[in-house]
């Protein structure tokens, strides 16, 4: 028998195979969908984008569906598309964003068991007040509004029970997935991406490690009076069980309300930025799940990170090689990028650079000339397929594992960046970051040859 990734049972083989099989299915039907609507050739341009609209409303709704009736790891996939403003059909967007922070929740009958199991008491004898109806609800876990016993306001995060056993079953579902996928496409192994889903998701489940992760970043982050992260309150914390300061704010990707209170988006995305830049490059550790149901804003403008489930590490020697990436990406000196790529950890199947060149060239080809913070779908099209053309030709072979969220949070900013409008300078944001790193690394490589 397998072991246990995240500490629980899968569900029973006939549930688990029939969550492969729905999943399947579903996807099944909308590529038939797409196909149909690609090789009618009578249809004109307008009609064609008539009926690609309706597919994607129809389609995103499928998923959504799938989604709410079989939670798990479904839910976060929905979450990442819905925050991809900058490539995802607006149609997907719009449906899928309602599972952001309003999934179908749990019975409170459940709730109360949960936190008497984990906490020893029922709810109503550790807090003054317990709203029966959450406030949110997510892909793990719901949040209730509290008062605890001396008055302050707290918002408790209580996982769904079973959870662990429906996440469980997915990652070994996707594991099945990718070795089908495997012999399929023989350039690329899967299987690192399969080992950062079993090293991060079952971490997730751990809110005690969520809550000193988020204490972290908060030490981390302490000298920015434009960042702020919830307190979190271990007297009424456990495993299954985290208890927060509650902080009223405005989700960052509702414009109008942000507008409404006089707060510039493209400040809030400035704000974001930095705080990136400095959790990844200069402390090595960041919150890795930006999208809009945890990124929320008060007056000043001020970001408040929420949900530092998953959060990642850096090694220290992967850190400054990627400060050094940066500086070569900035400054287009290709045999740079190739050494700083190689020196993190990418693979390519010959020796032949051009494969990592045109990777590098594609991370500021995909803003378009005007050099935009977030992909630009008009140029994404040609450049993909230039790539692709190379990519063929060389692949890269291995990937990093310390590079996969570092990709997630760049893709789910440039969503964040799309909806704020923002016209933030990337390259001017970045540089004094990953300058000071590469001044570090400098130094060291000194010291050591001394």
């Amino acid at each position: 028998m397998a072991t246990s990734l995240t500490g629980a049972k899968p569900l029973p083989f006939h549930r688990r195979a029939r969550r492969f099989l729905d999943v399947g299915w579903t996807f099944l039907t909308i590529y038939v969908s797409y196909k149909r609507i690609q090789r009618n050739k009578k249809l004109t341009p307008s009609a064609r984008q008539r009926r690609l609209s309706q597919a994607h409303t129809r389609n995103a709704e499928r998923i959504y569906g799938l989604a709410t009736r079989l939670e798990g790891l479904l839910i976060k996939t929905c979450q990442f598309i819905s925050s991809r403003a900058d490539v995802a059909p607006t149609e997907y967007v719009a449906v899928l964003s309602r599972l952001q922070d309003s999934v179908p929740p749990r019975p409170f009958s459940q709730v109360e068991r949960l936190i008497t199991r984990e906490l020893g008491k029922h709810p109503d004898e550790l807090f003054e007040n317990f709203s029966r109806a959450p406030i949110a609800s997510a892909s793990l876990a719901q949040v209730h509004r509290a008062t605890l016993k001396d008055g302050r306001d707290a918002a408790v995060k209580v996982q769904y029970p079973g959870i662990d056993r429906v996440i469980e079953t997915d990652l070994r579902n996707i594991a099945i997935l990718v070795r089908i996928l495997a012999r399929i496409e023989k350039n690329f192994d899967f299987r690192i991406l399969v080992g950062e889903l079993n090293r991060n998701v079952p971490r997730e489940l751990d809110f005690v490690l969520e809550g000193h992760s988020s204490e972290r970043v908060a030490r981390d982050l302490a000298h920015r009076p434009d960042i702020r992260i919830p307190k979190v309150y271990w007297e009424s914390t456990s495993r299954r069980v985290l208890t927060m300061e509650f902080i009223e704010a405005t989700k960052i990707s509702d414009i109008p309300a942000l507008e409404a209170m006089g707060v510039d988006p493209n400040q809030v995305a400035l704000i974001m930025t930095e705080a990136y830049c400095e959790q990844i490059l200069v402390h090595g550790f960041f919150h890795a799940d930006p999208h809009p149901g945890n990124l929320f804003v008060l007056p000043g403008p001020v970001v408040v990170f929420l949900d530092f489930g998953l959060s990642k590490e850096l090694p220290e020697e992967f850190r400054r090689n990627y400060a050094r990436l940066i500086i070569a990406l900035i400054s287009q000196d290709e045999d740079e990028m190739v050494q700083a790529f190689r020196a993190i950890g990418f693979k390519t199947r010959s020796d032949d650079p051009q494969s990592l060149v045109a990777l590098g060239r594609s991370f500021f080809e995909y803003g378009g000339a005007e050099n935009k913070p977030y992909v630009d779908a008009d140029v994404m099209p040609e450049v993909n397929e230039r790539l692709s053309r190379i990519l063929q030709a060389n692949p890269v072979t291995e990937i990093p594992g310390d590079i996969l969220l570092i990709f997630r949070v760049l893709g789910l900013m440039s969503g964040l960046q799309k909806r704020l409008d923002s016209r933030v300078d990337v390259i001017e944001t970045i540089t004094p970051y990953a300058e000071e790193q590469a001044r570090k690394m400098a130094e060291l490589a000194g010291d050591a040859a001394g």
